[in-house]
C-alpha cells in the first residue's frame, strides 16, 4: 500500500523536471552538464522521497512543494551556466506549466467523475491509500495525455521565442519575479481548494478555474516578456544600422572628397602632359580620367556620394551599376537615413551577385520623384530560391546578432517617410522597391 501525498512528492519531482527541461533546452550549460545533471536528478528525487510530511493540511503541503521548486533551482544554478533572471524565467515557467496539467486533469475529472467510474492512478489528498492493483490503465492514459498536451502546447507557445533570443535575455527580472509570487500564491490556494473545499462541487469548479486562469496569466505574461524582449533586439538592430549609416557616410564623404581632389590634380597634371607631349600617357590619363567623371552627377550632393562610393565598389568586384537617379528635391531626407537605404540596398545587391558570372554581375538602381513621392528600384540577378518572412528576406548569415536587421532598417526608414517597402523575387530576378513621401514630418 502507498500513501497517496508520499508517493505524489516523488511524481510531482519528476514533472517539475521535465517541465523546467521544456524551457532549459537553449540555456548554456556547463562543463561536465550530464554528471552534474544526472547528480542533481539523483538528489532531487532523493529530497523529494525523504522531504518529511509531519502534517497534511493545506499549509505545509504548500511549502512542501514550494520548497522542492526552490531546490530545482539551486540544481540550475549548479548545471547551467546562465544569469540567475534566466534560470528563474525557466523555473517558473516550468512549475507553471506542471501546474496547469495538474489543475487540467483534476479539473477534467472533477466535471466527469471518470475515476469513480473506472478507477483512480492518483490521489494525492486523499486520506486513504491507494493500492498498485487498484490502478486503472485507463485513468494512467488519460492522465499522461492532460500533462503531454499541456507541456507540448507551452513548448509550442513559447520554443520559438526563446530560440529567437538565441542571447537569452529573457526580460525583466520583476516581470518574472511577479510571475513566481503569482504561482506561490496559486499553489497555495490549490491546497487550500484541495484541503479546505468539500462537498460543494460548484465551488470547487469555480476555484479550479480561477487557478487555471492563474496558470493562463503567468505563461502570457511570459510570453509577452519574450516578445518585448525580441522587439527591442529588432529596434536595437534597426537602430545600430542607422547609427552605422551616419559612420559610413562620413567615411565614404571623406574618401570621395580626397578622390576629388586628387582629380581635379591629375586634370592639371593632365594639362602639363599636354604640354610636354606625352601622347600616349595623356589619352591613358584622360580615359580615366572621363571615367570618373562621368561617375554619377544626380544634382543631390549626399546622393553622388553614396553612388560614387557605390560604384567604386562594384568595379572592384567586376560588377556594373547602371545608374538613373534625379537627386532633385531629396532634401527632406536625412543624410543617414538615406544612407541606409540605399548603402544597405546596393550592398545586398552587390552580395547576392557576387557569386554570379561576370556577365551576370549586373545591378540596375533608379530614383526618381513624381510629385510629393520618391520612388527607389534596384534590381539584380540572383540565384536560387529567397525565402521571405513578413514580406522581408530571411538572413542567410550564420551570425544574426545584427545581419538581418538592413532590410528591417530600411523598412523602419520608409515608413517614417510615410512611405513603404516591397520586395519581389522570382524567375531568377530580385526587385527592391521603396517609396517616400516628402510630406511627412520625420524625427530624428
Amino acid at each position: 500500500m502507498i500513501n497517496g501525498l508520499h508517493s505524489y512528492k516523488l511524481l510531482f519531482m519528476v514533472q517539475l523536471l521535465v517541465g523546467e527541461a521544456v524551457f532549459l533546452y537553449h540555456l548554456e550549460r556547463k562543463q561536465n552538464f550530464r554528471l552534474r545533471a544526472m547528480l542533481c536528478a539523483a538528489a532531487l528525487l532523493a529530497a523529494a522521497a525523504l522531504f518529511p510530511i509531519p502534517w497534511e493540511n493545506a499549509w505545509y503541503v504548500s511549502f512542501l512543494f514550494l520548497s522542492l521548486f526552490l531546490l530545482t533551482l539551486l540544481a540550475l544554478l549548479f548545471c547551467f551556466d546562465e544569469p540567475f533572471g534566466n534560470l528563474l524565467f525557466c523555473a517558473v515557467a516550468g512549475y507553471t506549466v506542471q501546474h496547469l496539467a495538474y489543475l487540467v486533469y483534476t479539473t477534467f475529472n472533477d466535471i466527469t467523475q471518470f475515476s469513480a467510474i473506472f478507477g483512480s492512478f492518483v490521489q494525492p489528498y486523499a486520506a486513504e491509500s491507494t493500492a498498485l492493483s487498484d490502478w486503472a490503465w485507463l485513468s494512467i492514459v488519460i492522465y499522461a495525455d492532460a500533462y503531454f498536451m499541456i507541456y507540448y502546447g507551452a513548448f509550442d507557445l513559447l520554443d520559438a521565442k526563446l530560440k529567437a533570443n538565441h542571447n537569452l535575455r529573457l526580460g525583466r527580472n520583476s516581470i518574472v519575479g511577479l510571475s513566481g509570487l503569482l504561482i506561490a500564491a496559486d499553489v497555495i490556494f490549490n491546497m487550500v481548494t484541495n484541503y479546505y473545499t468539500v462537498g460543494n462541487r460548484v465551488s470547487l469548479l469555480l476555484e479550479r478555474s480561477y487557478n487555471i486562469l492563474v496558470c493562463a496569466l503567468i505563461l502570457a505574461l511570459l510570453n509577452n516578456q519574450l516578445s518585448q524582449r525580441e522587439l527591442k533586439d529588432e529596434l536595437a538592430g534597426v537602430r545600430y544600422v542607422v547609427e552605422q549609416g551616419k559612420r559610413q557616410y562620413e567615411l565614404a564623404k571623406k574618401s570621395v572628397d580626397l578622390i576629388n581632389i586628387k582629380y581635379h590634380d591629375l586634370r592639371h597634371h593632365s594639362k602639363q602632359l599636354a604640354l610636354q607631349e606625352y601622347g600616349e600617357e595623356l589619352t591613358e590619363l584622360n580615359q580615366t580620367l572621363d571615367q570618373y567623371a562621368a561617375l554619377v552627377k544626380t544634382g543631390s550632393e549626399v546622393l553622388d556620394v553614396i553612388l560614387t562610393e557605390k560604384t567604386l565598389a562594384c568595379r572592384e568586384q567586376d560588377t556594373q551599376l547602371m545608374c538613373m537617379a534625379d537627386g532633385r528635391g531629396l532634401e527632406f531626407v536625412k543624410t543617414h537615413h538615406l544612407y541606409a537605404l540605399l548603402g544597405n540596398a546596393i550592398d545586398n545587391a552587390m552580395e547576392a551577385v557576387q557569386t554570379r558570372s561576370i556577365d551576370e554581375r549586373v545591378i540596375s538602381f533608379s530614383l526618381k520623384r513624381q510629385g510629393k513621392f520618391v520612388h527607389i528600384h534596384v534590381e539584380n540577378p540572383c540565384a536560387g530560391t529567397v525565402t521571405l518572412r513578413e514580406g522581408l528576406p530571411v538572413t542567410t548569415k550564420g551570425d544574426q546578432d545584427y545581419h538581418g536587421f538592413g532590410m528591417l532598417s530600411m523598412k523602419t526608414v520608409a515608413e517614417q517617410y510615410g512611405g513603404g517597402l516591397s520586395v519581389q523575387a522570382g524567375d531568377g530576378i530580385f526587385c527592391l522597391d521603396i517609396v517616400l513621401s516628402a510630406s511627412t514630418d520625420e524625427n530624428e
